[in-house]
């Protein structure tokens, strides 16, 4: 026997054919709501059983608000340091933090829905078009699609590679390879190829690894990269991880960091100062993530964002989502 699925509240808009926005506040009795509007909300709702849960009532209290976090995995650090930063940032405001680690599989929809019942608002890591609209105000981290989530957290990595390469180039490297990750390459592996060629340095797709984001993959993307052969006085890495699994396969292989090979990272993990030599990374904060994010969801709870509603009041979005900038800034160690 099939248990009959809770109605939603986008299961009322749609009945009643209006946005999300307009459901809560027709249903929270808040102004700016035609009173047809209104009435054919509250039908709606009647008509489907639907019945406002814990979330949608501290939306109109403003007080008991609970966010929840999304992250791919919390055996990456960059995601337990961020959601360290989050939850520190949130009790600070009195509000309530749930962790989702939605994973890197094909379920992810089963993780995350028990989750949407228990929040007021998303604050999301994940990759493009790995969500929809999750039925509440969502907060999209570091994601190059932006029209994922209703706001974005923009972390402006081309800057952070141009500054790690400018010192590497300051110091005397020519030769600089590049150990990205992913499939395809990613956003800092382009500002990678940009930088070279705008200084007149050497690049050939022998230069470029890709590899699992993991310390593994550092060791297995350095080793590759020697035994093409190719010329390499340094190493870019996509984040800090793989800059550690790498500079373990230099010592390995007799290469010495710096001396031999300058090795630099991304992302500023506390890890990076702990090994020897202590990593030169282009550092992201994430205290200023977590602020940035954080209030963007207060504004989206309160209701200060632009209105994305046409005069139909179907939902559909207008003119660009609000965005905060968060640029890396370059820590200079022992590695290079």
């Amino acid at each position: 026997m099939t248990t009959p699925r809770t109605p939603t509240i986008l299961d009322v808009a749609r009945e009643a054919g209006v946005s999300r926005q307009t459901v809560t506040r027709a249903l929270n009795d808040m102004a700016d709501i035609a009173p047809a509007t209104r009435e054919r909300v509250v039908a709606a709702a009647q008509l489907l059983g639907y019945r406002p849960n814990r979330a949608a009532q501290s939306l109109v209290k403003g007080s008991g608000t609970t966010i929840g976090l999304l992250v791919e995995s919390l055996r990456n650090p960059y995601y337990a340091e961020l959601a360290s930063e989050l939850s520190r940032a949130a009790a600070a405001r009195g509000w309530g933090l749930i962790l989702c680690d939605v994973g890197y599989g094909t379920d992810r929809d089963a993780r995350l829905s028990p989750l949407l019942r228990r929040v007021d608002a998303l604050v999301g890591c994940l990759p493009a078009g790995a969500t929809a609209d999750v039925g509440v105000p969502f907060v999209s981290v570091d994601n190059p699609d932006e029209t994922v989530g209703d706001a974005t957290v923009w972390i402006d990595h081309e800057a952070g590679v141009r500054a790690a390469l400018a010192h590497l180039v300051a110091t005397g490297r020519r030769s600089i390879a590049m150990i990205d990750s992913g499939p395809e390459p990613s956003t800092r592996c382009l500002a990678y190829r940009a930088f070279l060629t705008e200084a007149g340095l050497p690049w050939s797709e022998q230069s470029e690894v890709r590899v699992e984001e993991s310390h593994d993959g550092g060791i297995a993307a350095a080793a590759e990269l020697l035994d093409r052969g190719v010329p390499l006085d340094a190493v870019l890495a996509f984040n800090d991880v793989l800059a550690i699994g790498a500079m373990k396969e230099m010592a390995k292989a007799g290469r010495r960091v710096p001396q031999d090979v300058a090795v630099v990272g991304m992302d500023g993990l506390d890890v990076g100062g702990l090994v020897t030599p202590e990593l030169t990374t282009a550092a992201t904060d994430r205290g200023a993530i977590a602020a940035a994010a954080l209030d963007l969801v207060a504004d989206l709870l309160a209701g200060d964002r632009r209105r994305r509603e046409v005069a139909t009041g179907l939902g559909e979005s207008l003119g660009t989502r609000p965005r905060r900038t968060v640029v890396p800034h370059l820590e200079v160690r022992a590695s290079g």
